[in-house]
C-alpha cells in the first residue's frame, strides 16, 4: 500500500505543478488584460475564457487534494465518551462516501467531456471539453485517496489504535 501511496503520491505532484503553472498564467493574463483594458482601451479577446477554465481546473484538481490530505468532513465535535468503535465507523462511512463522489465526479465527468467534444468555446474555439477533462482526472485521485485512507483507516482499527 505504501508503494502505491507513493507512486500516486508522485502522479499528483505532477498535477499539482499543472495546477501552479495555471494560476501563475491565470495571474498573468488577468493582469495583462486589466492593463490593456484600462491603460489602452482595448483588451484581449480570449483573455476572460481561458482563466475560466484555469479556475476550474484549479477548483477540482484542490478538491483531490484536500481529500489527499483528509480536510473533508471531519467529525469531531461528539463527545469522546462515545468510544473508538463509533469513530471508527463514522470514519469508515466517511471515507465510503467520499469514495462514491468520486466515482459520481470521475463517471459524470467523462460524460461531460465527451459530450463537451460537440461545442467549441467562443474565444478560443478550443472544444468545450477542456472545462470538463479535469472531472475524471480529479475524480480517480479522489477515489483512490480514499481508498487509501479508508484502508488506512481499517488497519489503524485492527492494532488498537483507532479514534
Amino acid at each position: 500500500m505504501d508503494k502505491f501511496k507513493s507512486v500516486l503520491d508522485s502522479v499528483f505532484k505532477w498535477v499539482l505543478r499543472l495546477a501552479m503553472v495555471g494560476l501563475l498564467v491565470m495571474v498573468v493574463v488577468v493582469f495583462i488584460n486589466v492593463v490593456l483594458r484600462y491603460g489602452f482601451k482595448s483588451g484581449i479577446r480570449w483573455a476572460e475564457e481561458i482563466p475560466l477554465v484555469i479556475v476550474i481546473w484549479f477548483t477540482f484538481i484542490a478538491m483531490a487534494l484536500g481529500v489527499r490530505e483528509n480536510l473533508h468532513i471531519n467529525i469531531s465535535i461528539l463527545p469522546k465518551i462515545l468510544g473508538k468503535t463509533f469513530f471508527f465507523v463514522l470514519d469508515v462511512l466517511k471515507h465510503f462516501l467520499v469514495m462514491v463522489i468520486g466515482m459520481v465526479v470521475m463517471v459524470n465527468g467523462w460524460k461531460l467531456a465527451v459530450h463537451g467534444m460537440r461545442s467549441r468555446l467562443p474565444a478560443t474555439q478550443l472544444p468545450n471539453m477542456v472545462n470538463y477533462a479535469v472531472l475524471p482526472i480529479a475524480g480517480v485521485f479522489i477515489v483512490l485517496y480514499a481508498l487509501i485512507h479508508l484502508v488506512e483507516e481499517i488497519q489503524r482499527f485492527k492494532k488498537g489504535g483507532a479514534a
